[in-house]
């Protein structure tokens, strides 16, 4: 059965409320700061640093807490059913082709200080910033089910992994500009090379699968017995099946399976919910 879930722009302020109160401990003092300004979903999914800062949330790394699982909340609401490996992998190689072109438009321009200067622009760093979040989108598909428990995927998992950490690395450096821009090229080139083996090379249907929500009903619950699942939630809000206890509701009804992922409970939504 399909689940038709109330897209999160719909929600009301109280469904966001609910939201919040399965969030970090140390954001549930803004629980009340949330249910006093109202903050419907719609507003939820397009918060800002600055308007979470008019709200009373003060603190950077509490803002980033909850600008990261309103990131997941976004991803549920317009991606979860679109998204592949495959799309994803094309979005990451795009976006390392965008910056590729940038570079050499800066080169082919008379900005010729890059060769001498030490400072970055801001351009250059906010293109790198746009191509690491593109590999994290990527990332977090290759952490799931059942790409994470393939050999080839994993290697491909890690080396995303490795050359992002280089461009962060590299921009880091005390280097000329110019000096920046051709390491910056060359990972540019590499991840390129792993988008593009996935995009066209790879005949693996599972790269062009995107994931469904389907509801699952659990009945005839004996008090003493559970639901018969076992739940491993990560820290950064996904509460993935590991298995099911034989003859328990769980596994009578036939649909949970190893590797899915819980969105909702009861209607109450706890993808994104984080471990406190």
């Amino acid at each position: 059965m399909a689940l038709v879930m109330e897209p999160v722009s719909k929600w009301s302020a109280s469904q966001v409320v609910d939201w919040m109160k399965g969030l970090d401990d140390c954001l549930q003092q803004y629980v009340c700061v949330f249910e006093r300004g109202g903050v419907s979903g719609e507003r939820l999914l397009r918060i800002s640093h600055a308007e979470l800062e008019e709200l009373g949330v003060s603190r950077i790394g509490h803002q980033e807490l909850i600008l990261e699982a309103v990131d997941l909340l976004c991803a549920l609401n317009s991606g979860l059913e679109t998204e592949s490996v495959r799309t994803l992998a094309h979005k990451l190689g795009a976006s390392a082709k965008n910056l590729q072109n940038f570079i050499s438009g800066r080169r082919r321009s008379s900005q010729s200080e890059s060769r001498s200067s030490r400072r970055l622009p801001n351009d250059l760093l906010t293109s790198v910033v746009d191509l690491i979040t593109a590999a994290k989108s990527l990332l977090a598909w290759l952490d799931r089910s059942p790409f994470a428990v393939v050999a080839d995927y994993s290697v491909t998992r890690n080396n995303v992994i490795q050359l992002c950490l280089e461009l962060t690395t590299i921009v880091q450096q005390d280097c000329t500009v110019f000096e920046t821009e051709n390491k910056i090229l060359h990972v540019c080139k590499t991840l390129s090379e792993v988008c593009e083996h996935i995009v066209c090379v790879s005949s693996d249907p599972l790269v062009s699968q995107s994931a469904h929500l389907e509801l699952v009903h659990l009945t005839n619950i004996k008090p003493s017995e559970g639901l018969g699942m076992y739940i491993k939630s990560t820290y950064d809000g996904l509460h993935v099946i590991t298995g099911t206890t034989e003859a328990s509701p769980a596994d009578r009804c036939k649909k949970i399976h190893a590797g899915d992922e819980v969105i909702q409970v009861n209607h109450q939504t706890v993808y994104t919910l984080l471990l406190k």
